[in-house]
């Protein structure tokens, strides 16, 4: 890593990584004060860029040196590729880079931890972007919610269910996430929208202009028309799942900087309270419910290893300490978090629509119980693939906490609760 210090606040930090193709920058604003008060730790804030841009965008073109100056926080603002948007690629099946959400959140987000005199909880963490910056904002925070308290989106890119939006994808990336029309199950595993539920317990502010013009001269944006109707979309989706936000749609405003400027500058306040609130403590949810698309997922020191044979949603929903339910089909491994005594064996019934069944597990050293649970024979073709479309397996027996379409796949669910010996 090699640092290059910009003004007495901003520095711009150059990576060179395994999950990326060449070297990649990072600009890291740093609070007032913080050189003098050695002793004082402080929150961070990712702040992302949007499309066409880069890591140097938000101090060149967004003011953020200047509208940052009264945060007492960490900026740190890292490069995303022009238009790779904020995930792993998919690469036609072959995976591989470039790799941005795996250098986002598995490598630059611990060296700052390790590098910065930071506070490392999701209550002392935010994200926030623009467009492209705005969905990597949203949907880090809901693949990630036990890192991030709190995200704002600026004319965020949340909902790839927009045909508009998902079409200028494909033909800028067509390896990105894959065709829509044969992999739309990859598409909706990292979109805002399908994982909104995630966000249950994360203070979310979604920002939108209507794209008609404010001022004289000023010609109608049709960009910020397409981006109005997914954040519209997403703030539905947010209000039919009872999950509570704020929702500034802010009326005439185009796809631009002084909007995304206004959009920071307003924020700000809100976020400085949130961490003031929230930053020195260990803000971990007693219940939540976590869906994904990925064989191994975790939230909040839980951890869910499912093995079946396509790629489709699967859930865990923890009601209360000791008693959870997993959706989902094939089988599951679930690790909870640290609630029980070391060594101590506890008896787990797992009820399935067909039965009960008891056992006996040991918490391990960290009084964490390891579950195998069977769920029940899986779906024959990718979820929302047009074969699964075309071929019934007949509805679920219950609600799923995830977007499904018709008859099309068909999800088992185990309840689990543990109790004492």
């Amino acid at each position: 890593m090699n640092q290059k210090r910009l003004s007495p606040r901003l520095s711009e930090l150059t990576f060179t990584s395994s999950a990326l193709d060449g070297t990649t920058k990072v600009r890291v604003l740093l609070p007032r004060g913080y050189d003098a008060e050695k002793g004082r730790r402080y929150p961070v804030l990712y702040l992302y860029h949007g499309g066409g841009q880069s890591a140097s965008s938000w101090t060149q073109d967004g003011a953020a040196e200047e509208i940052t100056a009264g945060l007492p926080a960490i900026v740190v603002m890292p490069d995303a590729g022009s238009t790779e948007w904020y995930a792993d690629w998919w690469n036609n099946g072959h995976r591989g880079r470039p790799m941005w959400e795996t250098f986002h959140i598995n490598r630059l987000l611990p060296w700052v931890d390790e590098h910065y005199r930071t506070i490392p909880e999701r209550g002392a963490r935010a994200a926030a972007g623009l467009s492209m910056g705005g969905f990597g904002a949203v949907s880090y925070a809901a693949r990630h919610p036990d890192l991030f308290g709190a995200v704002g989106s600026f004319s965020g890119d949340v909902d790839h269910q927009n045909v508009q939006m998902r079409t200028i994808i494909e033909q800028l990336h067509p390896s990105l996430w894959g065709p829509w029309a044969t992999q739309e199950v990859r598409w909706r595993g990292d979109n805002p929208w399908d994982l909104a539920a995630n966000l249950a317990h994360t203070d979310v502010s979604l920002y939108t202009g209507n794209g008609r013009p404010r001022h004289d001269g000023e010609a109608v944006d049709p960009t910020e028309q397409r981006i109005r109707q997914e954040n519209v979309s997403f703030h539905e989706r947010l209000q039919d799942l009872g999950i509570r936000h704020r929702w500034h749609d802010y009326g005439p405003g185009s796809h631009t900087w002084p909007y995304w400027q206004a959009d920071l500058r307003a924020w700000i306040p809100h976020l400085k309270s949130y961490f003031a609130r929230h930053a020195q403590h260990r803000a971990t949810p007693r219940s939540f419910t976590f869906s994904s698309i990925r064989p191994r997922y975790g939230a909040y020191g839980w951890t869910v290893r499912m093995r079946r044979d396509v790629t489709e949603f699967s859930a865990l929903n923890v009601a209360r300490q000791r008693r959870f339910t997993v959706v989902g089909n094939g089988s599951a491994t679930v690790r909870t978090n640290s609630l029980a005594r070391p060594g101590t064996r506890y008896r787990v019934t797992v009820r399935y629509h067909e039965g009960a069944t008891a056992r006996s597990v040991t918490a391990d050293a960290q009084g964490r119980l390891t579950i195998p649970l069977v769920l029940g024979t899986g779906n024959p073709y990718q979820q929302y693939s047009p074969r699964a479309e075309s071929s019934s397996t007949g509805p679920s027996p219950d609600d799923v906490p995830f977007h499904t379409r018709g008859n099309s796949s068909r999800f088992n669910r185990a309840e689990v609760t543990i109790s004492p010996r």
